[in-house]
């Protein structure tokens, strides 16, 4: 049962992965200047100067991770098939889990892609005007890491109840702003990161018990 669950929530996300895929492609050929005619090009790119585009990675990220967590409920209730599933039998808990797994795994896999398509591009002989190192990737990876902050504030604010116009909103607007803000701290594998999972653990605890508590009716 849990497997087919699994296999849904991958079908209906495949228009959202299919959108955040065109835009991590463009985003590598940004990043990498691929397609760019010119022999000066790598002269305003920022990847070679230590940065590789953390804007417009972050919109991205951020519109990937709110995307799938907004799909997962909002879609279930708009449909009213939340009633349908959680009749299964298996615990409000696991079903809720296991589609939190799909799509926290789903973020996770989707936005590595322009990373590894960057360091393989970097470490080809030929490509880069500049000697490659793993810290010039830092800010996309710390982007990487605290969209999952977005992607469980997206989840809780399509789940819990409440009008739109009044708090439900309060999960995704805070979620939004603490992950920004924690791809910017500064020695951020020593507070970043312990941060991000420490928020990562409570909104993931939160979700399950209103999973719990919730009417569906």
């Amino acid at each position: 049962m849990l497997a087919r669950l699994v296999l849904k929530e991958i079908r209906e996300s495949l228009w959202i992965v299919a959108a955040a895929l065109a835009a991590y492609v463009y985003y590598f050929m940004t990043a990498t200047g691929v397609g760019l005619g010119g022999e000066e090009w790598w002269h305003w790119l920022s990847f070679l100067r230590g940065g590789d585009e953390p804007g417009f990675g972050l919109v991205v990220s951020l519109c990937l991770a709110a995307g799938l967590g907004l799909r997962q409920t909002v879609g279930e209730s708009a449909r009213g098939t939340f009633q349908f599933l959680l009749h299964r039998p298996a615990s409000r808990e696991r079903l809720i889990a296991t589609k939190l797994v799909v799509g926290a795994g789903l973020y996770l896999c989707l936005a590595t892609v322009p990373l590894w398509l960057i360091a393989w591009w970097a470490t080809t002989p030929g490509n880069a005007p500049a000697p490659f190192e793993w810290s010039m990737l830092a800010g996309s990876w710390k982007i990487w890491s605290s969209m999952t902050i977005m992607y469980f504030g997206a989840f809780l604010t399509g789940l819990r109840p409440g009008r739109w116009y009044g708090t439900r909103l309060l999960p995704l607007i805070a979620c939004g702003f603490v992950s920004v803000g924690l791809s910017f701290l500064p020695h951020w594998w020593i507070t970043g990161l312990p941060i991000t999972v420490v928020l990562d653990v409570l909104l993931v605890t939160n979700i399950l018990f209103v999973a719990r508590t919730r009417d569906y009716s």
